[in-house]
């Protein structure tokens, strides 16, 4: 009985001991695409857009992951002129220098200056906290992250 007490307890501390010594750091997942999800779900006011492209990024973990996770989401609206020119009376805007990240998304090549409007940011973006949402006359970019 003794015998069968010890291994019984030697089995559970080995278990326990390889599954403490497994890293459970969290995995940052990256996906790219070409649709109109983040409009249709996280903004107002957006309804002619030519193109959509952005990336989700989920951070979950090798091990023991549980979710639903809350996906954050940066990418490019690309705008007809008739709705950026719209957008660009609608408000008023102010320059900024915004600095990019980006692992999937392109933005090589855009037009430069960037403007910002809180107002805009409030009136479009729903639901998300806004990282940043910047136009530059023909473009959004933006970074936000589900709640």
């Amino acid at each position: 009985m003794l015998k069968r007490n010890i291994a019984a307890g030697l089995l559970i501390a080995s278990i326990c001991t390889g599954l403490c010594s497994c890293s459970n750091e969290p995995q940052r997942n990256v996906t790219l695409y070409d649709n109109d999800f983040v409009i249709e779900h996280y903004t107002e006011g957006i309804d002619v857009s030519d193109k959509t492209t952005y990336e989700q990024i989920v951070f979950t973990t090798k091990y023991f992951d549980i979710g639903p996770h809350e996906p954050r989401y940066r990418g490019i609206i690309y705008l007809s002129d008739e709705e950026a020119s719209a957008l660009m009376d609608s408000y008023e805007w102010e320059e900024t220098s915004p600095e990019f990240e980006f692992d999937e998304v392109d933005i090589s090549g855009m037009a430069e200056p960037w403007y910002r409007c809180n107002d805009f940011t409030k009136d479009t973006f729903k639901f998300v906290d806004v990282h940043y949402a910047v136009f530059n006359g023909d473009v959004i970019i933006f970074d936000i992250q589900t709640m």
